[in-house]
């Protein structure tokens, strides 16, 4: 049993190296001295989980994609690292992450069950017409969101990864 174990997180640290280089292949990384930052203000970055850092070879190095053209973390990235980064993920946890494209759903709009009742099946499906219209998903990555400026999207994203059943569900309610 315990060979077992140790030959599957093996594995699994195969299988995450393989990832890792996948990924630094696909983007560009920054060490401390390449970023416009002020070191004050990058150590403080740093501590507060405002930035996200990663090991490459030993180093701790900052992914680009993480800064918009002023050299600075894209103000709905920077809002909400601290609640990724101390949720227990890790850097790379997180890199992964916001390059996975997510289906979610922003707003699902469901008849109220109340009006279901004594109505035809042509008004149930009327109704349920409706609710699909009405309701609103994101189909992307959660870094595009973050770089586009969609904080209610982004989120949206986080609260799927932290939360997955936080949404509330909006009822329609009965048409004159």
């Amino acid at each position: 049993m315990k060979v077992t174990h140790v030959n599957y997180l093996k594995a699994l640290r195969r299988k995450l190296q393989k990832k890792q280089i996948k990924f630094i292949a696909e983007h560009e990384f920054k060490g401390p001295d390449e970023l416009p930052l002020p070191r004050e203000e990058l150590t403080s970055a740093v501590e507060h989980n405002q930035i996200i850092t990663v090991m490459i070879d030993g180093q701790l190095q900052y992914p680009a994609f993480q800064f918009n053209s002023d050299g600075q973390v894209y103000p709905v990235l920077r809002e909400h690292l601290p609640r990724l980064l101390n949720s227990g993920r890790s850097g790379w946890d997180i890199c992964f992450w916001l390059f996975t494209k997510q289906s979610i759903t922003l707003k699902r709009a469901m008849p109220n069950a109340a009006v279901l009742k004594g109505i035809s099946i042509e008004e149930m499906l009327e109704l349920g017409k409706q609710a699909a219209e009405q309701t609103e998903r994101y189909e992307g990555r959660p870094i595009d969101a973050a770089t586009s400026g969609s904080s209610e999207v982004f989120a949206a994203c986080v609260e799927h990864l932290l939360n997955p059943d936080y949404r509330v569900i909006n009822c329609i309610q009965e048409q004159p």
